[in-house]
């Protein structure tokens, strides 16, 4: 569940982006500690009126033609148009085998995560901060569904609630696990189109854009805050690889954001790398970096995740409630 929690505080306004919520599918992760998401310096980038309109009219961007959506997002610039979706389905299939197989294969897993916070405020003041953290997900395969659960620990390996919040940061997570929406299980709550063909380094890859619909979706992710609950839905970009069908980049938006609630944006980037884990015998692909930034209450924030040292997990104890981080 993607979860924003505001902090109503006039001085330090904050928000966090949590997870997902499966109902009935695959797995359905654990809301007691919320997985968390970033602000990041090193790639901050203004943000302008017309990238406010074109993100919270309401319409998904799969609709627009081709050139007008890569004037908002530059990366499908150069890559080379689809003629026909004759091979949509096949692609979605193929693609769907290799998600079904990494939630069979995946297992507990640990790994050191880096973070970069920052806000720019509406008197264009900004704030930075760099968090450490070991980030966890752990599964239980005795439940029915399977329950996936994240966690963050502090050096003394205590489960802790990510820093921020009191700072007017957006803390954010729960990014593993996003491939789901290509999932055989999942692959009917969401419309598809095939934008065409690019290259992501050394690889080729079918580009394709995807629109959740919210009348079919189990997969909820909502905004949180003195408001109640509100459900939101999401729409993105996959660069799939054309020999081996695996995600190799995803990118989300809000599908409608709920700018009544002072959410006027919030776009996902993660970048996933093949990983073996040690006496482990299946490769993992896992976010090796992801990129979150976006506009709530006049403020900009990004946030940036590094993840690297990956290792298998191997639990002991049942984890306790997070303390304060």
């Amino acid at each position: 569940m993607l979860l924003a929690q505001i902090s109503m505080r006039a001085a330090l306004r904050s928000f966090q982006l949590i997870g997902l919520t499966v109902a009935g599918g695959l797995f359905t992760p654990s809301q007691e500690t919320p997985p968390a998401r970033t602000p990041a310096a090193s790639v901050f980038r203004p943000i302008d009126q017309s990238d406010l309109d074109f993100y919270t009219n309401g319409r998904p961007y799969m609709e627009l033609p081709l050139e007008e959506l890569a004037h908002h997002i530059p990366e499908l610039k150069d890559i080379q148009p689809s003629k026909d979706q004759q091979s949509l389905l096949t692609i979605l299939e193929k693609t769907g085998m290799v998600v079904d197989q990494f939630f069979l294969d995946i297992t507990n897993v640990i790994a050191h995560e880096d973070i970069t916070q920052q806000i720019t405020r509406e008197n264009n003041s900004r704030a930075s901060m760099d968090l450490q953290y070991s980030y966890l997900i752990v599964l239980n395969r005795d439940e029915k569904p399977p329950r996936f659960e994240e966690y963050r620990m502090n050096k003394d390996g205590e489960a802790v609630t990510s820093r921020g919040t009191g700072q007017g940061f957006a803390v954010t997570s729960g990014f593993t696990l996003k491939c789901i929406h290509f999932s055989s299980a999942h692959r009917y709550e969401s419309r598809f189109r095939h934008l065409g063909y690019g290259r992501l380094g050394q690889r080729n890859t079918y580009v394709v854009v995807f629109a959740q619909e919210s009348p079919y979706a189990k997969i909820s992710e909502s905004v949180k805050g003195a408001w109640g609950t509100v459900p939101v839905y999401i729409q993105g970009i996959v660069w799939i690889d054309r020999e081996t069908f695996q995600i190799l980049r995803l990118r989300t938006d809000l599908l409608a954001p709920p700018a009544s609630l002072g959410l006027y944006r919030e776009t996902t980037e993660i970048t996933f790398t093949e990983t073996s884990l040690q006496d482990y015998k299946f490769p993992l692909w896992l976010p090796s970096s992801v990129n979150v930034e976006g506009v709530f209450d006049g403020q900009i924030f990004h946030n940036e995740h590094r993840y690297s040292d990956y290792k298998r997990y191997r639990v002991s104890v049942k984890m306790k409630a997070p303390a304060a981080g």
